[in-house]
């Protein structure tokens, strides 16, 4: 088994994937809970494909709501998971802001999956509630999500 860091000794790390026998999860980091969220969705999009192969060439609006911060980050990520599947986008940057209610709004940047250039990693059919975590540590804030595969 790996040595695991105390979350306060560990130094700040945007995401790790998680391991999971039926599922795939990933923990995302954050100085603040803007910054979690987006880390967030960058964990995401990297269980699609090598998050590093993503170009910032467009950019997309993203809303979504929640009855707590917990509901906004699985519908956060539910809509980013809707883009990649509907309509092919990848993103490789999230600028959150929140509103009221909870509420947020994201600017989204990215560009389409063309297969020519990558291939996909990891089927996700959804974001689930299984095990979800949004917690304030020591430098910050944990989230830790479990997606259906």
């Amino acid at each position: 088994m790996p040595l695991r860091w105390p979350v306060h000794l560990r130094p700040m790390e945007p995401f790790r994937l998680l391991d999971h026998t039926a599922d795939a999860g990933f923990e995302a980091f954050g100085e603040t809970l803007e910054e979690t969220f987006s880390n967030a969705g960058l964990a995401l999009v990297d269980l699609f494909v090598d998050i590093k192969s993503v170009e910032p060439h467009e950019e997309v609006l993203i809303g979504a709501s929640g009855r707590d911060f917990c509901a906004l980050l699985v519908n956060f990520l539910s809509e980013i998971l809707f883009l990649e599947d509907a309509e092919g986008w990848l993103f490789c940057g999230f600028e959150v802001q929140f509103d009221d209610g909870p509420a947020l709004r994201a600017k989204a940047r990215g560009e389409k999956f063309d297969r020519s250039r990558r291939q996909a990693k990891t089927l996700v059919k959804a974001i689930t509630y299984h095990q979800l975590l949004l917690e304030k540590v020591s430098g910050g804030w944990r989230a830790q999500v479990y997606v259906d595969i």
